[in-house]
């Protein structure tokens, strides 16, 4: 019936296909799921075999690429939401790409039970005017409906992430909306700009009733908004639960609250035995549900899991035993999350990073970005590089990933994981600016190294003992020359990146982990 309603489709005789492709389909059902696991609707979805789509003929290769809102972006906007009083709200665009018109002609096979033939006999196929499920194409073609649509009304798409959109009205009054494909957040400085922006979007969408509430559930995280405290908190408990009841026994369930930290002090070694089967225990779909999880909203088990996807090829017993261990931590913890909390102090002007203050903060909050590497701690010799970009009490933006060489100086290590973080600070705040909200003013970064702070101040100048890696210094001295970035000294002991690069014990993981996650506030 939406397919009717669309005008998806009209039926052909086959050999107005004229030697064309011709592509199948099938039916795909799926329940939906809220925030508490609950099964709230049930979907029916024709799908192409978009996988049998030859370069060309349906498609265009150069034209299936649609982007969707970066984690990162995302995270940015719920605390710029928070700090801004800005009332968050959802809608779901009903049957999204068949909104979308197709720039070719595409011919697809009758699903069974709707098979027509002609007068003449001859069999009836589809000829595909809309995008529908399953092609290569559709998702490109539905963002670009999505983006002409908002830009006529006035938005303006942000270069660093054309997903995130923002319109500024006469009287002062700011919609801010992000999309990841159907599902689209939007906040809004009054409720009568909710039901604005949800006009606008029924002129060219539809949009069933009851869509435009307020927000809860997104992306697999449970949202709540507390306008009046000024936070929004983010957690992923139901999906922890989920995932950790169907890999973990009873009895290892129950001992996960004796389980403080996601990884043991030790060091997690190349497999030499027997791999452990899959039917035993599924190793790469538990280390993908973690890094989903990690990626969204837990941070505090990145560099556990980071560690674990490096023997994702062969994993051992020992390997298994360390997933557990991410597993019944997780579980134990599974009602923590990210708080983002508008500041106490008169109306915020969220400059970047500002919220809960570091100990060595000059007042001005400018500095909550931190950088950090382990040197060589990997058996290959490699060094981990952490970071994590703090915004209104919580983070924003955060990484723990095996550098791709070989350091041969705590200081090398120290400057490449530098150049990772200003990369980050720089285009989250090069976005700020885009959206009205931050200034030129230096990033500060936090470093605990004062031989990579040396040479990273000392201009534009050779440093005799930097040549392996002199691109990289340069690339920092030059913001540095450019008053981009500022380096101030953080001892180790301050240093929140060092949470991301090596396992910590009991006492110092839970203190940076309760920082880092507002975790106090809950």
């Amino acid at each position: 019936r939406s397919m009717e309603r669309f005008g998806v489709y009209r039926r052909v005789p086959k050999s107005a296909a004229r030697g064309r492709q011709i592509l199948g389909c099938r039916w795909v059902y799926k329940r939906k799921v809220n925030k508490f696991g609950q099964v709230c609707r049930y979907r029916a979805r024709l799908v192409a075999q978009g996988f049998l789509q030859r370069a060309f003929d349906s498609y265009q290769p150069d034209e299936t690429y649609s982007p969707v809102v970066h984690k990162d972006t995302l995270r940015m906007f719920l605390s710029l939401c928070a700090a801004e009083d800005l009332e968050v709200y959802q809608l779901d665009i009903k049957s999204a790409f068949l909104h979308a018109s197709l720039k070719e002609s595409i011919f697809l096979r009758a699903p069974p039970g709707y098979s027509s033939m002609t007068a003449d006999g001859e069999e009836e196929i589809l000829e595909l005017s809309r995008a529908i499920y399953g092609l290569k194409q559709s998702s490109a073609c539905f963002f670009d409906a999505m983006h002409e649509h908002l830009v006529a009304k006035g938005y303006v798409s942000i270069l660093g992430d054309p997903c995130l959109f923002r319109k500024v009205l006469p009287d002062g009054g700011i919609i801010m909306a992000c999309t990841y494909i159907d599902d689209v957040t939007y906040g809004v400085s009054s409720p009568d700009l909710a039901q604005r922006f949800l006009s606008e979007m029924r002129e060219r969408f539809v949009i069933e009733e009851g869509e435009g509430k307020q927000i809860d559930f997104l992306l697999g995280m449970a949202v709540t908004q507390n306008l009046a405290a000024g936070t929004i908190r983010l957690d992923m408990a139901m999906a922890i639960t989920k995932l950790c009841s169907g890999a973990l026994t009873d009895e290892e369930l129950a001992k996960s609250s004796l389980v403080d930290t996601p990884m043991l002090p030790q060091p997690l070694l190349k497999n030499t035995g027997p791999t452990v089967p899959t039917a035993v225990f599924d190793y790469l779909s538990v280390v993908g549900s973690l890094l989903h999880i990690a990626n969204c909203v837990r941070c505090d088990i990145s560099f556990a899991v980071g560690v674990l996807a490096r023997h994702s090829n062969s994993p051992g017993r020992a390997h298994v035993q360390a997933a557990k261990r991410v597993l019944q931590y997780l579980y134990a913890t599974r009602s923590h999350g990210i708080t983002y909390t508008r500041p106490h102090e008169g109306k915020n002007v969220p400059f970047m990073f500002e919220g809960a203050k570091h100990p060595l903060d000059d007042g001005k909050n400018h500095l909550q970005t931190f950088a950090d590497s382990d040197y060589a701690a990997d058996e290959t010799r490699r060094s981990t590089m952490g970071s994590v970009i703090m915004m209104n009490g919580g983070p924003i933006s955060w990484s723990s990933v095996l550098a791709k060489t070989v350091a041969m100086s705590t200081c090398e290590a120290e400057v490449n994981a530098a150049v990772v973080a200003a990369k980050d600070a720089l285009h989250l705040r090069q976005m700020l600016m885009d959206l009205g909200y931050a200034d030129a003013a230096p990033l500060r970064i936090g470093e605990d190294n004062a031989a990579c702070i040396a040479q990273a101040e000392s201009g534009i100048r050779h440093v005799r003992k930097a040549k392996h890696y002199e691109v990289r210094l340069r690339f920092l001295q030059q913001l540095v020359v450019d008053k981009q970035v500022e380096f101030t000294y953080t001892p180790s002991e301050l240093q929140l990146a060092d949470f991301f690069t090596k396992p910590l014990d009991s006492i110092k993981f839970i203190r940076f982990r309760d920082f880092i996650m507002n975790s106090n506030s809950n």
